[in-house]
């Protein structure tokens, strides 16, 4: 009788043991999921001294759930001015001007599927010509494009269409520059994933007028 006690308490302790090891492996995978962290200030070598006083003193690390990671730090303030651009999502934009910049730590792609080495960027906004050549791109005209950080000194000049081209084709090493996709905003600080593109929203203070709600997308290419 004793034996059968010490057995059955054994057994407990094995089935007991082997619940643990199996919540070790299972809740990491319940667990996994976009994550949104305040991070501190840029503090890259490349940065120019420029870029590092025109960004917020935090930045926002994004995580999502198969270790795709980015690490942002926006305008501050981001610059506003009312433009006249049809179906524009971000109106209050301007072409060319200083958005963000951002890290890769393990380099990512843009819309287009072109690879963004892993590495510090620039994000400036263009609202996408709506001519023969860009019609049908993305069911939204507004992109940021990446430029190799060391390159772009300046954060107060807003770039014309084609030197910002050029300085972005540099990210991707081809003729075409590296788009980052924007959509509508969401809930700031979260990142929303559905069937379509996943989505990081922020809200970034704008000189004197309310925060302006950004939504960027950090996964999701064009369908062509």
């Amino acid at each position: 009788m004793h034996r059968v006690v010490r057995l059955t308490r054994r057994s407990c302790l094995v089935l007991i043991t082997s619940c643990w090891l199996l919540a070790g492996w299972v809740a990491p995978i319940y667990a996994a999921g976009p994550a949104v962290e305040r991070i501190g200030p840029l503090a890259a070598a490349s940065a120019p001294d420029d870029i590092k006083k025109a960004v917020e003193d935090k930045g926002y690390r994004v995580t999502l759930d198969d270790g795709w990671t980015a690490e942002f730090w926006f305008a501050h303030p981001l610059v506003t001015a009312h433009k006249d651009a049809p179906s524009a999502l971000y109106p209050d934009l301007t072409n060319g001007e200083f958005v963000a910049a951002v890290n890769y730590p393990k380099g990512t792609s843009d819309y287009r599927g072109q690879t963004i080495p892993a590495g510090f960027y620039t994000l400036r906004y263009q609202y996408l010509p709506q001519d023969a050549n860009h019609m049908g791109v993305s069911p939204n005209p507004d992109f940021l494009l990446a430029i190799p950080i060391a390159a772009d000194a300046n954060p107060g000049d807003n770039l014309a269409f084609r030197p910002l081209v050029k300085l972005s084709a540099k990210t991707t090493g081809t003729a075409h520059p590296a788009v980052i996709a924007l959509a509508p905003a969401g809930d700031p600080g979260a990142v929303a994933q559905s069937e379509g593109p996943t989505v990081f929203s922020v809200a970034v203070p704008a000189g004197g007028s309310s925060p302006e709600k950004i939504g960027i997308v950090v996964k999701g290419q064009a369908t062509q």
